[in-house]
């Protein structure tokens, strides 16, 4: 079996939440057999910031639905989009 990178865009509910705690949280929710790789924090608009993440692990059947689960899961993340997926 082969790796896949899984590219999401998390937006927080408010300007006022605090990205670094939701960063931090990222690797507690993601399956046992996922990576959590880089991130970025990019304005996205009305003072609001995205979070861009990456996440790397083995291409099988449910992976991309358990980390979705999972950062759907996070305090203070309002919506969860996957923005690329793609096999490495």
């Amino acid at each position: 079996m082969g790796e896949v990178a899984l590219k999401y865009r998390l937006m927080p509910e408010s300007p006022d939440s605090d990205i670094e705690a939701i960063v931090s949280e990222i690797p507690g929710v993601l399956p046992e057999d996922a990576k959590f790789g880089a991130h970025e924090i990019k304005p996205f608009a009305f003072g609001l910031k995205a979070i861009m993440i990456a996440i790397i692990g083995i291409d099988r059947d449910g992976f991309a639905t358990e980390v979705e689960d999972g950062l759907n899961s996070l305090k203070d993340v309002q919506t969860v989009i996957l923005e690329e997926q793609s096999l490495i």
